[in-house]
């Protein structure tokens, strides 16, 4: 038996391109309104698509742009908004789902920004070329805003992962705002749906997806672009378009013509139709805001959302302050870097990455202690050396099959070619279609493919060539890591004849930094992590106990803490 959503889509194709037979649910306002109040109700994601099937017929089957046509199209639109923030939600709260579930939920809320973006601008560009249209030149100014919020939608959804712009989406954005800017009302402000807290403009609109897209440099998490456009909201007001260029104040860019978003003044071509815009009274407020919250005042006293939290509010401030700064102080490469070709294993994840560096410590014992020809003796060769003054025959059968082979490729360890590298990390074109965990902040082991020694790397940068290939951006640690075990010094005190049975004296695998000045670090799992806790230490000669400091930085399944001293 069809579901009820599949009954729904099923309607869908008998809708006749001018929506003028009786059994057609969007032949007029009043049964589309009936047809979105009988959508089923409880499962978000199979009614957004059914609404999503709605918008693609209809927009494939537009062949008359009427004013009741629009209202159709854009009461589907506004129903279609509460299903959409719910898969949103889902998405952005959900950071280790699957492969599939991600691709699932992605795919879903990008295809309904596409064809709501795709059903406006086709109206704004039908309108705007005909004269005449009387009826709907009142709803120009409306329709053109939300066509210009969803295509930024749209460029913000690919950033999220990691996905150039792409299908000329910068085109068809610059093409809206020189419209309304035409048209005069880009500076009109208004109420896009009734559900806004405030009101904005085409203009506002506008910068707010270009000012979004300079800090979009391919490091960020999917949760702080999200946090970053919703901060934006608030910020509209320090941002303003000019035509003129002023050398003494602008420093950004855009050029109308080009398939390509903002970028730092250096040269403007007067010939090229390029607006300017100053960030000097945004940087201050970021400035001001900073300052605030390193006083304790709350994120959410600062415009920073209910559910920011201080120390990551201060980080992309920081961040924020560099990439929207002025060419001059602009944020500068560490280290300079070359061009390469280095083979290099790869491993990913704290478990692997404690695995593979336990398993170069005991091939290296074990190799010391059989010791193929060359490279030592082991007891029996040393036997025959101080009897016979050399090794016998016997002795060397022996120990043939003693012999340490290579250490045999782990499925933990993927074998990658570096195409550049610094002091402080590498870059690298990775094929990722089969990598779920390739992520900025994934925690990885690295080392040449000839070498024991393990370092660690995070990924900084990501961004998706196409469906198979990856530019990656990692950068390791100066530090060597040593592999350390933690063991809790309280019990539970649940006992069971007499021994402790809750599993808290087990060991907890722990990588350990050697800080230059005596400041030690630990990266540890987080469901270990409690400040001020202390551990007693296995496998570091110079301390017996430590206690977990400040963090130093976090992601998904690892966390960077000091280790401060404990008396013991």
């Amino acid at each position: 038996m069809n579901s009820l959503a599949d009954k729904f889509a099923s309607g869908f194709a008998r809708l006749s391109p001018f929506g003028k037979r009786t059994d057609d649910p969007l032949a007029n306002i009043k049964s589309a309104a009936r047809w979105i109040d009988g959508l089923p109700i409880g499962d978000a994601f199979k009614a957004q698509q059914v609404i999503l099937n709605a918008l693609k017929r209809f927009n494939e089957n537009s062949t008359q742009y009427t004013k009741d046509r629009l209202a159709i199209f854009m009461l589907l639109d506004e129903k279609s908004r509460d299903l959409q923030d719910t898969l949103v939600r889902q998405y952005l709260r959900n950071p280790r789902m699957s492969r599939s579930q991600e691709s699932q939920l992605w795919h879903a809320v990008y295809s309904l920004y596409w064809e709501v973006a795709r059903g406006y601008h086709s109206f704004v560009l039908q309108i705007s070329h005909e004269a005449g249209k009387k009826a709907l030149d009142v709803q120009i100014p409306l329709i053109t805003l939300r066509a210009i919020r969803t295509f930024g939608q749209l460029l913000k959804w690919r950033a999220i992962r990691y996905l150039p712009a792409g299908e000329k989406l910068w085109l068809r954005l610059h093409n809206l705002y020189r419209i309304a800017e035409t048209e005069g009302f880009h500076r009109q402000s208004q109420r896009a749906y009734l559900e806004d807290a405030s009101e904005c403009s085409c203009g506002t609109a506008y910068q707010h997806i270009l000012m979004l897209n300079l800090a979009n440099s391919g490091t960020l998490y999917p949760r702080q672009l999200d946090l970053l456009d919703r901060w934006l909201c608030s910020w509209h007001g320090m941002l303003q378009l000019d035509s003129d260029f002023d050398p003494d104040t602008h420093n950004f860019a855009v050029d109308l013509s080009a398939d390509y978003g903002p970028r730092r003044v250096r040269k403007p071509d007067s010939d090229k139709p390029l607006r300017f815009w100053a960030t000097a009274a945004l940087q201050q407020k970021l400035q001001d805001i900073q300052t605030a919250l390193q006083q304790g005042v709350p994120p959410a006293q600062l415009g920073l959302t209910e559910n920011a939290r201080t120390t990551e509010s201060l980080e992309l401030l920081e961040y924020l302050l560099h990439q929207w700064s002025s060419l001059a102080n602009r944020e500068q490469r560490r280290a300079p870097r070359e061009s390469t070709k280095r083979l290099v294993d790869i491993t990913h994840g704290l478990s692997a990455i404690v695995s593979q560096i336990k398993a170069a410590n005991t091939a290296a014992n074990t190799t010391a202690s059989v010791s193929p020809y060359g490279v030592g003796l082991n007891y029996n060769e040393a036997d025959d050396v101080q009897v016979y003054g050399f090794i016998t025959d016997r002795t060397r059968e022996r120990v043939s099959h003693l012999h340490v082979p290579a250490i045999a490729a782990s499925p933990d360890v993927e074998r990658w070619v570096m195409h550049d590298e610094s002091e402080c990390g590498y870059g690298a074109l990775v094929e990722s279609r089969d990598k779920d965990w390739l992520r900025v902040g994934a925690l990885i082991g690295i080392k040449s493919h000839d070498a024991r020694q393990w370092q660690i790397g995070i990924v900084r940068r990501l961004s998706r060539l196409n469906d198979d290939t990856s530019s990656v951006g990692i950068e390791t640690l100066a530090e060597t890591p040593a592999l350390t075990m933690l063991y809790d010094t309280n019990s539970s005190g649940y006992t069971v004849d007499g021994f402790d049975n809750s599993g808290a004296n087990l060991p907890h695998p722990s990588l350990w930094l050697t800080g230059s000045g005596g400041a030690d670090s630990l990266v540890i799992d987080p469901v270990h992590f409690m400040p001020g806790k202390v551990f007693q230490v296995h496998g570091t000669p110079e301390r017996k106990f430590i206690a977990l400091g400040s963090p130093i930085e976090h992601s998904e399944g690892w966390i960077h803490v000091a280790a401060e001293p404990v008396n013991s």
